[in-house]
Parts: C-alpha cells; structure tokens; sequence
C-alpha cells in the first residue's frame, strides 16, 4: 500500500440503479454458446465485465419454427455474453434458428441496466438519487468457512480449511419519505401510470437528458443524447425510439398492484468510496489491491419488508428491509455512479449533463410527506385523534441456491413467501368502537386508509379491506391526562394503492419477466 490517506465518510456515495429486462436485437449465436453483440454500437453501449454472470437470459430465434430457450450467462465481457450449455449445431439451428441470430433477453433479477459509454467506459444507470437517506447499512458479505481435521492428523491444530459459499446478507435504509416509488418494490406491479408530456419524442433533437415514457406499455426509461437506455423490445428497437415521448416535467401517478409471480421487482446500489483527490471523473484504479478508489455494486436487491412510520409531529418516514444477490466489486476502469457526484437535477442542455435522476432542481419537491399531511381512516371513518403509528408490508423472501450458478458469490433467486400487512396505531379513543372489533368473530368492514398529501398535489394512498383487529391494549393512566391506546390489525386484502409525483419509476412493464 502506497497511499496512507484512509476513506472517510465525506467522500461515500450511493446510488440506485434499476434492474430491468436488457434487450438485445438480432444477437449472432455460436456453438460455443458465444452471444455478441449485432446492432448495438459499441460507442454507445458496453457492458461491466462479468457482472451479470448468473443471470438468466431467454433467447428467441426470429421465425415461427425457432424455440423460445432460456439460459445461464457464465461470463460477459463489454460487447460479448458466454451462456451455459447451448446444445446446438455448427449453426446455432437447435437455440436460435437456422439463420444464426435471435433476440437475447437478460432477464430483471440481478441485471442492472446499462447505461451510455462514457469516456470509452461502459456505465450503468446508477446516477439515481435514492432519497433522503437518514441511515444507509450496506449489505453484509459472509463467508462460509469449511475447517476439517483430517485422519492423519498431526496435532490438535486444524489441518485444512476452504472457503464455501458466500452469503450477502442485511442491508437496509432509514429514509425520510418524498416519494412512493418503495411501494412498487414491496407490492410488485405497475398497473397503470398516467402523466407525463407529449412534446415531443425522445429522438428529437431538443432531448436530451431525462426520461422517456410509453404509458399504455407502462415503460419509463432514461434519455441521454437523444438515445434511449436500455434498448426496447419492439418492432422499431434501435436506440432513438419515435414511440417514446420525452418527459418534459410534470407529476406521474401510478397505480401499484400486488405481484404474485416468484419475482419481485429488484434494483441494484452502486455504493462508492473515494478518496479526496479523486473526482467524479476518477474510475477504479488499476493498483493492487485499489487504493483511490473503492466501488461495490450490490446486484439483486428486494424488498423485503417495508415499514412506513407516522408520528407525532414528524415526517413520514420509511424503513426499507433488504435481500440481496450479490456483492459485486467493480473491476478496474469502472466509473461509479455515471460520474454523478453530490446534488443536481438532470441538466437537458447537452448530450450527458451532470445531475441525477429523481432529484428536483425545485426544491419543494425533494420535501418529506410530513405527518401534518397525512389522514386515516377505519371503519369508513376518518380518525381525528391518531397520534403515530406504522404500516408494515412484509414478502417473507427466502434466498435460493440453484446447482449450476457458475458463482460462489451468487444467490441464484429470492422467492417470496407469503405476504402480509400490519397496522399499528397509538391513539385516544372516544367510545369502545375498536374493543368492540377485537371481540367480534367477524372482519372489520369499511376500509383502512393511508393517505399523505403534500400541498403541491404530491400524494401516497393505500387502502386495505378484510382486516381484523388483533389487539386492543387500555392502560389504566397514572395521571389524569387522556387515555392513549395501542392497536395492532392485520389486513389480507389490497384494494388500492396509488402515488402521485415527479418520481420517475424506471420500468419496462410490457417485456418479459421473471427468473
């Protein structure tokens, strides 16, 4: 080591990059099982080596005859992908058809989308404000020690130990909320998204660094220098698409429903540590070991359990549970982050402008819900008197390893289990309505909103049906000041739930899902 300066906190960075389906059109297919790049321009796209090695790619050939095959990708390079197993012939006929070429998919989970070349280094789309972040804990790598005394052993010392397998585990963030785009991530689904602008389409000339959207496709995606990342699925798929509009400001409203597929939605954080004399231009050295520069991009990343707290004279806040795939280091030449570094909106005056995705130059729109926003109903009833209480919307996700994974690092798929809300409120009571709940045998009918609101229209509504009241707790006071009680319900049931802002939720609803 070289350099005795330490890595301090003030140069930590995060960002949040989604992992969407990444599609390729007319990929050439090998016997090898070699995929590489057709139409794609290596001036605008490479990929992170290796980074999505373990993910599953689905491949279709382009006539009727071709089967549809899916895959394991074993190593990538910045312009090639190296699959498990083809089983074709000379001619690729058995994966893609007679004709050598099909279209490739990579698959959501794990598969963190890419973004456009910068300064001939391959990016990803991690230039993404992750919110106001409170408290950030990275997610934890443990490795399984295997120790063993052998039979000729000779001593009371171990004899021989090996790493197995590596397991990323924890990972969490305290966010003060401003924006509702956690409850897609814990419920799954986009099922309608409203908004936008029609100015003009993402290829014009005047586009130039924002976001692009399709609303009945229910795709949102990045727009930098009039290219569109990542590449679409359609029958006009190269990277200026005349069917995407081109985002110029205003609110989106979407409607989030309940996924109940094996996969959930998953993004990837781009967690960076640098140095002082390193800028955001600075890319990941090539000493041995890294010393300017470390950068972890942690791959797969679920929600698995998502708590929204109100209280007293608070703002609305948001504990975040995760699940995670992988911990990824960026090899050397990676650039963090797009080169995004500190606080700017996105920039449309040129081709890559500065800034970040989501963070509004008007700062009215980076505030929390506050609690004095926010309303609560039972039974049908608006509740005047509620002091704090939480929601908490828990996937139970339970991390696979699949023979086959090509990666001791790599956990092959979270599965949800099942899933469940849970209501707590601290409140003071005017009659005995919610003892009365608890004792019934029956659910509770009316509804149960959570709604916040902030003053520029900006809101969060989720409604639960099928509820029971599960606990009632009545202190008997010490003083003679008002009763506070403590309710605890659980819901089975979603009957909506919606969010309304200038939050741009990446997504590429209409192409394939799944693991």
């Amino acid at each position: 080591m070289v350099n005795n300066e330490v890595f301090v906190g003030a140069n930590a960075q995060v960002g949040l990059c989604p992992e969407l389906d990444l599609f390729f059109n007319s990929v050439d297919v090998d016997a090898t099982g070699l995929i590489y790049e057709h139409d794609l321009s290596a001036s605008l796209v490479k990929l992170i080596p290796n980074l999505y090695i373990g993910c599953t790619v689905k491949i279709d050939g382009l006539t009727s005859n071709d089967a549809t095959s899916y895959r394991t990708i074993t190593a990538n390079t910045a312009t090639t992908i190296t699959i498990d197993s083809p089983a074709v012939d000379s001619t690729g006929a058995n994966l893609a058809g007679s004709d050598n070429v099909g279209d490739l998919t990579i698959l959501s989970f794990g598969a963190p989308a890419y973004g456009k070349v910068k300064s001939s280094t391959g990016t990803i789309l991690s230039d993404n404000w992750v919110g106001l972040v409170n408290t950030f804990t990275p997610p934890n790598v443990e490795v399984e020690m295997k120790q063993l005394n052998l039979a000729a052993a000779g001593g009371r010392n171990l004899d021989y130990q090996y790493k197995g397998a590596e397991t990323v585990s924890g990972g969490s963030l305290d966010l003060s909320l401003n924006n509702g785009s956690w409850l897609y991530y814990a419920l799954g689904k986009i099922s309608s998204i409203a908004g936008g602008s029609t100015a003009q389409n993402a290829d014009h000339s005047n586009s130039l660094n924002g976001f692009g959207y399709h609303l009945s496709n229910k795709q949102i995606v990045r727009v930098i220098g009039q290219n569109i990342y990542p590449e679409i699925a359609s029958s006009n798929v190269f990277l200026g698409h005349t069917n995407i509009n081109y985002s110029t400001g205003g609110s989106w409203t979407y409607t989030f429903a309940e996924a109940d597929d094996d996969v959930l939605p998953s993004f990837a954080l781009d967690v960076a540590y640098r140095k002082s004399n390193q800028s955001n231009t600075s890319v990941v050295d090539s000493n041995t070991p890294n010393e300017n520069l470390y950068s972890v991009i942690y791959t797969g990343c679920q929600v698995n359990s998502l708590t929204l707290n109100f209280e007293e004279g608070q703002e609305l806040k948001s504990s975040v549970e995760l699940v995670t795939r992988r911990a990824f280091d960026a090899p050397d030449g990676y650039l963090p982050l797009r080169g995004q570094v500190g606080l700017a909106g996105l920039d449309d005056s040129s081709n890559d402008a500065g800034g970040v995705g989501n963070y509004s130059t008007t700062l009215a729109d980076n505030y929390p819900f506050l609690f004095s926003d926010g309303l609560i109903k039972l039974f049908g009833q608006t509740m005047a008197r509620v002091k704090g209480g939480s929601l908490t919307i828990s996937n139970n996700l339970t991390p696979q390893r699949f023979i086959g994974n090509y990666n001791r690092q790599i956990t092959s798929a979270h599965l949800p289990g099942q899933r469940t809300y849970e209501v707590t409120l601290t409140m003071l009571i005017t009659d005995t309505k919610l003892w009365d709940e608890m004792r019934s045998e029956n659910e509770s009918t009316g509804v149960l909103q959570l709604k916040f609101e902030k003053s520029g229209g900006e809101k969060i509504d989720i409604q639960l049906s099928d509820y029971t009241i599960n606990s009632v707790t009545i202190p008997f006071p010490e003083d003679k000041g008002a009763i506070e009680v403590e309710v605890a319900a659980t819901a089975r049931t979603l009957t909506s739930a919606t969010y309304k802002g200038k939050w741009a939720i990446q997504t590429l609803g209409g192409t394939a899902t799944g693991n």
